[in-house]
């Protein structure tokens, strides 16, 4: 599966410019594409940050209202930034969280920035996921 993803991601590098460019309106199912590769990477980073906070680890749906991606893409390197609303049950929001991939042209993924921006108050049914320190 690591191979698929990577190699997929360097057919992707070379089909891009060799010049930085953004992401376009046009430029939708690519953006769709990097955004499904990074969606493991992603869930990880919500685990790790929620761990400490929650009892259960939220989750985050890639394709609908509350995910954002901006790609910039370079010769050597991908560059990702992603905005998203993790939730617990039912689309219970949680939080509102970004984080920063690099994708280098074999494929390899690093997470290079998470910053967690901010709470959401759980109704009176969930509160008892809540982690007290």
């Amino acid at each position: 599966m690591k191979r698929f993803i990577g190699l997929l991601l360097t057919v992707i590098i070379f089909l891009m410019t060799i010049q930085p460019v953004f992401a376009k309106q046009n430029d939708e199912p690519l953006k769709r594409l990097v955004l499904t590769l990074l969606a493991p990477k992603i869930q990880e980073q919500i685990n790790q940050y929620y761990k400490n906070k929650l009892t259960v680890s939220p989750t985050f749906t890639p394709f609908l209202e509350g995910t954002a991606v901006d790609v910039k893409y370079h010769s050597s390197h991908i560059d990702v930034q992603v905005k998203t609303i993790p939730y617990v049950g039912s689309h219970l929001d949680v939080g509102l969280d970004s984080m920063r991939f690099s994708i280098d042209n074999s494929g390899s993924i690093v997470v290079l920035e998470y910053k967690h921006i901010m709470d959401y108050e759980l109704p009176p049914n969930w509160q008892e996921i809540i982690k007290t320190h």
